[in-house]
């Protein structure tokens, strides 16, 4: 079993499944772009990066007065769509020296998920796509830090729930990235559906993925089929074998129950099987 972990060999099959997700889930995505246009935009572009403290608050009258707005109307679209973008720009000002969220601008980016869920919920599923670039920003972020989290996580339980969060992210960011593409048909590239087909693989969602990759491989100009198809062959795979590890890791949770023992035990007195991957991220 996969999270067997008193094998060395099982070990290493985990440190290499996650470390592996990690790169290339970077790389490709440097190469896929963010949105419709694949041309590497990003937010920063906008509003910067590294910001301190004080660029975050700027966003804070903006923000209370559209809670109030809420509160008189609590199914908006437009107030939740605009929540969506003020705590994204709010979240992405909050940074440390280098570079990295800290935890106010990492709640930020979480109260923008959550006007986004009841955004998606008040709009019956019509999206517009401007809160939906905001989303996929702020979903491809979240996933970043959950499934970093998970690899750092000590306890089973815990890094079980983080990699999960990371999927459910992941699968949010496929819908606001199928949201910019329904929003602009005409203007969607195989890099959008690569994209897409990404984030679906890593969520779980093969058989929306396969799809993707069809409409790229429609999209394509050239070489530029071959090209994302072999970038996704190695997502594919990752994102399958990390539902099967997900899996198992439950599988062996729930048998334990009442046992008190750690299904993870005889690795540092039941480590994360997610930790020691490396230093790479998404």
């Amino acid at each position: 079993m996969l999270f067997d972990l008193q094998s060395p060999r099982r070990r290493r099959v985990i440190r290499v499944t996650f470390g592996a997700l990690a790169a290339i889930f970077a790389i490709s995505f440097v190469f896929l772009g963010v949105g419709t246009g694949g041309g590497g935009f990003s937010f920063s572009d906008l509003f910067g990066g590294g910001s301190s403290g004080s660029a975050a608050s700027a966003f804070d009258d903006e923000i209370q007065a559209a809670q109030q707005q809420l509160a008189a109307n609590p199914n908006d679209p437009a107030t939740l769509a605009r929540l969506v973008q003020l705590h994204y720009q709010a979240g992405n000002a909050d940074r440390n020296s280098d570079g990295t969220l800290t935890s106010d601008g990492e709640q930020q980016l979480r109260e923008a998920a959550d006007a986004w869920t009841k955004y998606v919920k008040a709009s019956n599923g019509n999206l517009d796509d401007t809160p939906a670039l905001f989303a996929l920003n702020v979903f491809d972020q979240l996933g970043q830090l959950d499934f970093q989290q998970a690899r750092t996580d000590t306890e089973a339980t815990e890094a079980l729930a983080d990699a999960n969060a990371a999927v459910d992210d992941w699968s949010s960011a496929a819908q606001a990235q199928q949201a910019l593409i329904n929003a602009n048909p005409k203007q969607a590239t195989a890099n959008s559906y690569g994209r897409l087909a990404s984030y679906l693989y890593l969520s779980g969602d093969t058989k929306g993925a396969q799809q993707a990759v069809a409409n790229a491989t429609k999209s394509s100009k050239g070489g530029e089929a071959s090209t994302i198809e072999n970038q996704l062959k190695p997502i594919k795979q990752l994102g399958q074998q990390l539902q099967s590890a997900i899996a198992q890791l439950t599988k062996q949770q729930q048998k334990s129950q009442g046992s008190g023992g750690n299904p993870l035990g005889g690795t540092g007195g039941g480590g994360n099987p997610l930790g020691g991957l490396g230093t790479g991220g998404l």
